[in-house]
Order: structure tokens, then C-alpha cells, then sequence
């Protein structure tokens, strides 16, 4: 693996010679627009051979309380890019034959999953990761430990909520793309009934273990030195629902405090309270490790993710595998909508993996992106992304820990926040 150079250095370079003004300075800071402020940031860049360059940068504070400062081996909730991750562990059982893209995932789990408007249509291990299952974010959303994922999916369970779990009868299972993080939970499930294990304990054997990862799903199994480098997540206000105060003190809203090394931290349903995590059998709930956005990692985990991307997936996949995981398994058709497409930010989407297709306005956070694939996440206050271009073996990958404003005021050029853009490009262009 090529030598990492720091942009920091390079930026401290060219402050000396007076010749710029530091833009990730200026990022930081909102550029003078105090609702675009973010506490941190972390970005790298790298090209594969014949000309190796991974670029490095981390800013600001990842713990503002203690004013600790943000470092490339800072980890975070790096959200939705986790469902990438999850894909590659569930695609290395497609790979060794223990399941089908299309099989029926009802006889895997034990139990029938069925579209209550779509009963005789099987919902499928492809229309999980590619969001064309017809589930949904049902309002009690998530399934909490102590509690069975069939609580909310099955009939009459105890988070049923009336079926609104899955879509309604205009949208097929199938033809209709609508992003809802219980897709992943269910794969996580499937993962846990054909492999034995925990979800957690899956992902470190086959993908961040392998990998050299030190992050893991819900902290699980984080040394506690990793874990004292965290990223704290922040808004300028208690929640994503406000009142927002860009004056105001940053409000941590996750990761201020964890349990120690190497505890997990999960959500506890209330009848499950005092019950030992070690008790969790294997197939009971995948939403307990957030699958979908869980992942703790850093901007250098994230730099190797992104490698293996651009080496179409070795040493995890075979190249053909990583093929049908990356090939959009969806695309929007204006002439015919289908889907919502995450507000528009989503043009195609393969097997837990984005394609930026850098249609205006949409999914064009940077010049020159069409064609790249990836994934975007926000949750919490953090935006992230990770991008590469496998054909060119470039890639980009960042983390802004906070928000001073909601996220629907600091929109760029496309859909995602101009924080992202700016960083992204600049990064694009290292």
C-alpha cells in the first residue's frame, strides 16, 4: 500500500508562501455563514497504480467537551455507508453458494415475509439491498433488543403498526425503489440464520477483520483505545426536529458516552431491560447491530473500504461477484417514475451500492462523478460519503461530524449539503 502524504501539510504550505487562503479552514468555519458550520472533518483521496497517491486530512474537534482534537484514526457512525459493508459480508455467501440472489428469504428466516398488498410475490435477498422490496420504516421504528425483527413484519406483532412497514398497493415489490433501512436489517438476519453467528461477529471474521478494519457495528468489539479516538456526533440543536441555534453551544447527539471495551452499545426494548447481550441468539433481530448504519469507522478504514472497491473487490470478492453487487440492479426512469429515490439523490442503486449517474441537481456533488460508485450517509448530525471510479481506480471518502442547520438549508448543486460538496470536490481534485 502506498505511503500516506498528509494535506495538511500541503495546506500549511501553502499558507507559508501566502498563496491561499486554507479552504478547509473556511469549511469549518461555514465560510461565513454560521448555519453551514461544521465541529470536524476528516477526507481522503487516492489513485491506484501506475501513479499511487493516498491523501489524508482530519480538522477541527472530535470531541468538543474535551476540545479533542479530530485525527485520521478517529472513528464515527459513518451511517448508510455501512450498508455497503453489510453487502460485501452477505455477498461472500452468494460467492460460497449458501444462498440465491432471487431465493424466497421466508424459508431462510423461519418465518413468512409477505407484502400484505403483495402476498404472492417472494421478497428476495436482490430486492432487499437494491430497496425494491416494498419495505418500509415503519413508525415505530427501529426493532429494539429483546424483541424479535417478526414483531414488526408479521401480522399481529407487537410493532406491526397496522402494515405500514411496507408500501402501498401502487408500488410493486420488484419495480418500485424506496429506501428504507429495514431492508437491512432483514439481510443482517439472513446473515445471522445461514452462517450461525452474530451479525457483528460475521462482519469482523469475513470483512473487517480481513481488511484490518478497527472499527466495528455498534462499537462491538472496539478496543477501548479506538474507541477513546472517537468522533462525537453534533447538531446546533437537541434533534434533527430543532429548535436549531446556530450561536449556540454544539449538542452532542451520539457517541458522548459508551460502555466500556468491548461492549456493544444497542437499543433495549423496555421489557428486555437487564437482559445480557450475551443472551441474543443468532436470527432474532437484525437491526441490533444497525447494519444499516452502525459501522464505526475512520477516514483511513474508509481510505482501505474505498481500495477495495477500486480493486473490485479483493480480497473479499471475486471480480464477478463484485460485478452483480455493484451493477445497478435500478435506475430512475423520468418517463415513468419509480421511485423516490432518496428526495432524488438516488439515480441507480446495485446491491447496497450506489452509481452517481451526475445528473443536474441530483446526484452531481462533483465534477467529473458520473459513473462513480459508492454510497452517501447522514444520520445524526454527520454527513459522509465514500466514491470511487473503478475503471480509473480513483476514490474519495469523507466525514463531517455536525450540523449547524437542518440539513434541507445547506443544499449545493445536488443533493447533498454544500459542506459535502466542497469537501468533495476538493478532495476530487488532490
Amino acid at each position: 500500500m502506498p505511503t500516506r502524504r498528509s494535506l495538511l501539510a500541503a495546506a500549511g504550505a501553502l499558507a507559508m508562501t501566502g498563496a491561499a487562503r486554507d479552504p478547509l479552514d473556511d469549511l469549518l468555519a461555514g465560510a461565513g455563514d454560521p448555519q453551514a458550520a461544521v465541529p470536524a472533518l476528516a477526507g481522503t483521496a487516492f489513485r491506484g497504480a501506475p501513479k499511487p497517491l493516498a491523501a489524508t486530512v482530519a480538522r477541527g474537534l472530535a470531541d468538543v467537551a474535551s476540545g479533542r482534537a479530530m485525527t485520521e484514526s478517529s472513528p464515527a457512525r459513518i451511517a448508510s455507508i455501512s450498508k455497503l459493508v453489510t453487502a460485501l459480508g452477505f455477498m461472500t455467501l452468494v460467492e460460497a453458494g449458501k444462498v440465491g440472489l432471487d431465493d424466497d428469504v421466508s424459508d431462510i428466516l423461519g418465518w413468512s415475509l409477505r407484502h400484505p398488498r403483495f402476498p404472492q410475490a417472494a421478497i428476495t435477498p436482490r430486492r432487499l439491498m437494491s430497496h425494491t422490496s416494498g419495505l418500509r420504516n415503519g413508525p415505530s421504528y427501529p426493532v429494539a433488543f429483546g424483541r424479535p425483527l417478526s414483531a414488526a413484519l408479521t401480522p399481529g406483532g407487537v410493532q406491526w403498526d397496522g402494515g405500514a412497514w411496507f408500501g402501498p398497493a401502487e408500488e410493486a415489490p420488484g419495480d418500485w425503489f424506496a429506501y428504507a433501512d429495514v431492508n437491512y436489517a432483514v439481510v443482517a438476519q439472513l446473515i445471522e440464520r445461514l452462517s450461525g453467528q452474530r451479525f457483528d461477529h460475521f462482519m469482523a471474521g469475513r470483512v473487517l477483520g480481513p481488511l484490518g478494519l478497527e472499527g466495528g457495528f455498534n462499537w462491538s468489539g472496539v478496543s477501548q483505545a479506538v474507541r477513546d479516538q472517537r468522533a462525537v456526533l453534533y447538531r446546533k440543536a437537541p434533534s434533527d426536529d430543532g429548535p436549531w441555534d446556530a450561536a449556540g453551544p454544539w449538542v452532542a447527539q451520539l457517541d458522548q458516552a459508551l460502555p466500556p471495551a468491548p461492549q456493544a452499545a444497542v437499543r433495549v426494548a423496555p421489557e428486555a431491560a437487564g437482559r445480557s447481550l450475551d443472551s441474543y441468539v443468532p436470527g432474532e433481530n437484525g437491526f441490533v447491530f444497525a447494519p444499516q448504519g452502525g459501522l464505526r469507522a475512520s477516514i483511513n478504514d474508509l481510505n482501505t473500504i474505498g481500495r477495495l472497491l477500486v480493486r473490485r473487490g479483493a480480497p473479499i470478492l471475486k471480480p464477478e461477484t463484485f460485478q452483480a453487487m455493484t451493477s445497478p440492479a435500478w435506475r430512475f426512469d423520468p418517463a415513468r417514475p419509480n421511485g423516490e429515490g432518496y428526495g432524488g439523490l438516488i439515480r441507480a442503486y446495485g446491491l447496497g451500492v450506489q452509481t452517481l449517474t451526475g445528473t443536474q441537481g441530483y446526484d452531481n456533488p462533483f465534477d467529473g462523478c458520473e459513473g462513480w460508485i459508492g454510497h452517501a450517509g447522514d444520520a445524526y448530525g454527520l454527513t459522509s460519503g465514500l466514491w470511487v471510479a473503478p475503471n480509473t481506480r480513483r476514490g474519495l471518502a469523507y466525514l463531517l461530524t455536525g450540523q449547524a442547520g437542518p440539513l434541507k438549508r445547506n443544499k449545493g448543486r445536488s443533493k447533498l449539503t454544500r459542506q459535502e460538496e466542497a469537501l468533495a470536490a476538493w478532495l476530487a481534485r488532490a
